[in-house]
């Protein structure tokens, strides 16, 4: 063939490709779209199903997931190699230890769903984070936070402003659940949302007045769920990220900070705080007895309860979502651990842990980074939040649950690429 006859087919070539060029860049568009309309609603569980538990976030991830396929864009090394491996690892202990438990158990059919409800949610949500580059990982996170953002302006204007109770959103003594319609939950995903928030802001990412206000007024909506969990786990996270930016300069604020919160619930200032903050939290403060924390008496009789089924449930457990069916009082544990343990043996417990602990490789690998800390302190943050926030909730296969675990941990392995480019 001549050169005049390679050019022409070349150019060719090039005409046929000018054709594809937009619908590729529209279809990667979509994709991009789709991610951020599943980070936006994903903790909006007042948009599902009536009959499955599939959400309208649910509904975005999945053609998100499809258009990255279509467009090759599916990417499995997302926390890095050795953390996505552990990660998988933990999922496929997990898997395995639920369906072996499901199979031998009165309710297999019920074990599929609980399997494939944790599968998509820790597995298909992973995936979806891989293929976006470093600025597509920070405005997720920034629309994440304001996702969030909305929700607790939304709980404030129902209580406050148009006083409702006993409804989806506001429960009959007064807690707020919002489009969440979970109290503890809505509380520990605020809790988690709070840690994103400081990372922007230790990347200076937002303004800081405007992060100031939306601090303010996702801390109001964490009171009004009058959730202990969701307290005890922000302020785990907001310790670790004091004590790891601790200088000589933060140090008079830090303490101030710290003074000041138990002065707030002996002074009359504790008087505007919410009446339901008041009654569930406060209570137990004053009295010093902590079975006056909203419903712990009776979560700790789960928990013992299910303590007591560890020894008999090593290798299978009795099924998954069958201890509401075995408990004396015919619910679940509050305890992702021991549920876990009951229902799908040990193994099922030990790859849930397995699981979020990997997400500490990549906070690894930034802090051996120049610019790098502010990452590995909100992954350690995170990590440690949602572990300890594990020991009071049931199954965590909600896609509201892996989202903001993952985020900060992709966006530090992000940053580590794009550093190391």
């Amino acid at each position: 063939m001549s050169l005049n006859n390679v050019t022409s087919a070349h150019k060719i070539d090039e005409r046929a490709g000018g054709h594809e060029q937009p619908a590729v860049a529209i279809s990667q568009s979509l994709e991009l779209y789709a991610f951020f309309a599943a980070i936006f609603l994903c903790s909006m569980n007042y948009f599902r199903s009536d009959y499955i538990y599939f959400t309208l976030a649910d509904l975005s991830f999945l053609l998100c997931f499809s258009l990255a396929v279509a467009n090759a864009n599916i990417v499995v090394n997302v926390i890095g190699k050795l953390s996505t491996a552990a990660w998988c690892f933990g999922l496929a202990l997990l898997l395995l230890g639920l369906t072996a438990s499901s199979i031998v158990s009165p309710g297999p059919e019920r074990g599929l769903v609980v399997v494939l409800q944790y599968f998509y949610a820790y597995f298909i949500v992973l995936l979806l984070f891989g293929g976006r580059s470093y600025d597509e990982l920070l405005a997720a996170a920034k629309i994440y936070v304001f996702s969030i953002l909305i929700i607790c302006i939304h709980g404030i204007y129902l209580i406050h402003v148009i006083g409702e109770t006993n409804t989806q959103f506001v429960t009959g003594s007064g807690r707020f659940n919002g489009l969440m319609e979970r109290e503890n939950a809505c509380a520990a995903v605020i809790a988690l949302a709070i840690q994103v928030l400081l990372l922007l802001v230790s990347l200076r990412k937002l303004n800081r007045f405007l992060a100031l206000c939306a601090f303010i007024i996702m801390a109001y909506g964490l009171l009004l769920t009058g959730s202990n969990t969701g307290l005890i786990g922000c302020g785990i996270g907001i310790a670790i990220f004091l004590l790891f930016n601790l200088t000589w300069r933060t140090v008079v604020p830090a303490a101030a900070l710290c003074l000041c919160i138990p002065l707030v619930a002996i002074t009359p200032l504790r008087d505007y705080l919410p009446d339901v903050f008041q009654k569930r939290v406060l209570t137990a403060v004053d009295t010093g007895d902590i079975s006056q924390a909203g419903t712990f008496g009776r979560r700790f009789e789960l928990i013992q309860e299910a303590a007591g089924q560890t020894g008999s449930t090593l290798l299978l457990g009795i099924g998954a979502d069958q201890y509401r069916v075995s408990s004396a009082v015919q619910k679940p544990v509050h305890n992702i651990y021991l549920l876990l343990w009951t229902e799908g043996g040990f193994i099922a417990a030990l790859g849930f842990a397995v699981m979020v602990i990997s997400l500490l490789g990549p906070a690894l690998a930034a802090s051996r980074i120049k610019n790098g800390l502010p990452f590995a302190i909100c992954i350690f943050a995170t990590v440690t939040a949602f572990l300890a926030m594990g020991n009071a909730m049931t199954h965590m296969y909600g896609r509201f649950w892996p989202v903001p675990l993952l985020i900060p941990a992709v966006l530090g392995q992000a940053f580590v690429k794009r550093s190391q480019s």
